[in-house]
């Protein structure tokens, strides 16, 4: 029986798990397995502060990748800090041209666009941690850094039913810890190969700016697997909206099969 991600919410402990599209990861369903636990409720979600639930993620390598997965030219698409005001925009984009897509969401975005998680569950694309508040985490105890992976994890789990395998440390900054970390959750650690800088714009949607974009993700053509840094901040980015669609052409008109991490 295939459940939404709002019937999936409420059916956590039968193990219940969200349809994806044809070959794309939504985020990881959530199993109630015996002898595993969770710890005590945080001050901002009532969630647990530690390893949310035991999950059907793959064991996890240790240490960052940079290049999307697969044989053939792949090229990840991934946007960081969402959900926010271009969400939507984005994810109409990626239903029309029907490529997939991975968002690496923060915690505090999350409590605040909780629909736009469940959209994004809903439609099947893969679901990264980007942390609970986008600290710079080498600064940060071991405590406080797995507080930062837990809490985000958590915040999807209460309004998606699923939890994110995929991690993304702020600023791309880690550490021993943060790898350590992430490991023990069974999180993939993925940095990216090509930057857009797309967050320069700062809300600008002028044709400098969306031609600035798309100039640096073709950079990606000169790589067999590349991963592409964009942003989907809480205040929107209209100009990665508006090169989006100029993106996913270039790397489709060059042979490329779009993939989630």
């Amino acid at each position: 029986m295939v459940l939404t991600a709002g019937l999936c919410l409420t059916a956590v402990a039968a193990g219940c798990t969200t349809a994806p599209r044809p070959g794309q990861p939504a985020g990881h369903s959530v199993a109630a397995t015996p002898g595993h636990t969770t710890a005590g409720p945080t001050a901002a979600t009532g969630a647990p502060t530690g390893a949310p639930v035991a999950v059907d993620c793959p064991a996890a390598p240790y240490g960052p990748r940079l290049y999307a997965p697969g044989s053939s030219k792949t090229v990840a698409l991934t946007f960081d800090d969402g959900p926010g005001q271009s969400t939507a925009a984005i994810l109409a984009i990626l239903t029309r041209y029907q490529v997939t897509a991975t968002y690496f969401n923060i915690g505090v975005a999350m409590a605040t666009r909780p629909w736009l998680v469940r959209e994004e569950v809903k439609d099947g694309y893969a679901m990264g941690d980007h942390t609970w508040n986008h600290p710079d985490l080498v600064v940060l105890s071991a405590a406080s850094q797995a507080a930062e992976l837990s809490q985000a994890s958590a915040e999807q789990l209460s309004i998606a039913g699923t939890v994110p395998c995929a991690f993304r440390p702020p600023y791309g900054k880690y550490d021993a810890t943060t790898l350590k970390v992430a490991q023990q959750r069974r999180m993939g650690v993925w940095l990216w190969s090509v930057d857009t800088l797309d967050w320069m714009a700062d809300g600008s949607s002028s044709p400098y700016w969306v031609q600035r974009i798309i100039r640096l993700a073709e950079q990606g053509g000169a790589l067999p697997h590349p991963i592409l840094l964009m942003h989907d901040e809480r205040k929107g980015n209209p100009a990665t909206v508006m090169a989006l669609p100029a993106i996913i052409q270039f790397f489709r008109s060059h042979g490329y099969h779009f993939v989630a991490l």
